[in-house]
């Protein structure tokens, strides 16, 4: 898919597929597990008690709690913060509801409720988490204050590039092929190719998690059920006009990577100009919509290294100051 949600957001996968670490038994996780009517979601909030907005943090495509340590750390210096893993994903338990839009956004909904973290919300979306939040906002839009999109997907990214389909296909075929080198101890493999620096400088508690659960089958059976309903979700989230007066930031990853001959940069440069375009319309969905675009970070790196997620916190805080002025979601 020429978007972030394969050419990229595919590689959050592929990055998560790290090196085995010899985990021999599941890490503790990170927060707790709430019941949500017999699966267990796990859940992960920190900062002051009872500061609002809470910020509600949405991974993207396959992505997991421990992926957001330096946003969650940033942002919980000045408000609450709640990141959390999809059923199927880290340590929340699998489901037999399909992973689109309508059921995920239900058990995210219903998980909130169960764990008494009460509203307003300011929604954080990164890549696929973009169009999760815009779906929660139209199914529960008097809870949601703020949004921060973090080089989100966008409903209308598939018509925009010509090749997405045939990236689609391939990103199937890698959370496939994914699986099963997981099921036969290989997925990692992958690290000394893939993973970058910022990996090697997450706390050694969250590179393990994330060694322990990127060598487990079940995450790329569920990062291939949710690739499998992005359409469904693009549709979702296409059904929102407008985001009214909230406070909202859409963060684009500006980064254009050195490629080997001017055609590879070329195209690089037009997949950035149709985001950065896509993105400047989820900004105008609101009345007090920016866009804002960080040359130097990647789509993975915005949120995993430090020095980039220090600017999203920055924003993302923004976001939650006027939400404070503003009062109620409206």
């Amino acid at each position: 898919m020429a978007g972030r949600l394969i050419a990229r957001v595919a590689t959050l996968g592929a990055v998560c597929a790290v090196a085995l670490s010899g985990c021999s038994s599941e890490p503790p996780p990170l927060g707790r597990k709430v019941d949500i009517g017999g699966v267990e979601l796990h859940l992960y909030c920190t900062g002051p008690q009872g500061a609002q907005p809470t910020v509600i943090i949405e991974a993207g495509l396959g992505g997991m709690a421990a992926f957001y340590h330096w946003v969650q750390a940033g942002v919980s210096q000045r408000t609450r913060v709640c990141s959390y893993d999809r059923a199927g994903l880290g340590w929340s338990d699998s489901s037999s509801e399909p992973r689109d839009a309508e059921h995920m956004v239900h058990e995210l909904h219903a998980l909130l409720e169960a764990a008494h973290v009460a509203p307003p919300y300011v929604m954080a979306g990164h890549s696929l988490g973009g169009l999760l939040i815009l779906a929660y906002t139209r199914r529960y839009p008097d809870e949601v204050s703020g949004l921060a999109f973090l080089d989100s997907s966008h409903p209308q990214q598939k018509a925009s590039f010509p090749n997405y389909e045939r990236d689609e296909r391939r990103g199937k075929y890698f959370y496939s092929a994914m699986k099963v080198a997981a099921h036969l101890g290989g997925a990692g493999l992958f690290r000394s190719q893939l993973a970058g620096d910022w990996f090697e400088r997450l706390p050694a508690q969250v590179q393990v998690s994330l060694d322990y659960f990127l060598d487990d089958p079940r995450t790329y059976a569920t990062s291939r059920a949710e690739l499998d309903h992005f359409d469904a979700d693009a549709s979702e989230a296409a059904l929102v006009d407008s985001l009214g007066d909230r406070p909202v930031v859409v963060i684009t990853a500006g980064e254009l990577r050195k490629h080997s001959n001017p055609e590879e940069l070329a195209r690089a440069q037009e997949h950035l100009r149709v985001f950065s375009a896509l993105h400047a319309k989820l900004a105008a969905l609101s009345t007090r919509g920016r866009h804002v675009t960080l040359p130097e970070a990647g789509h993975i790196s915005l949120i995993g290294e430090k020095r980039h997620a220090d600017e999203v916190v920055g924003n993302i805080l923004q976001i939650v100051q006027e939400s404070r002025a503003a009062g109620e979601p409206r």
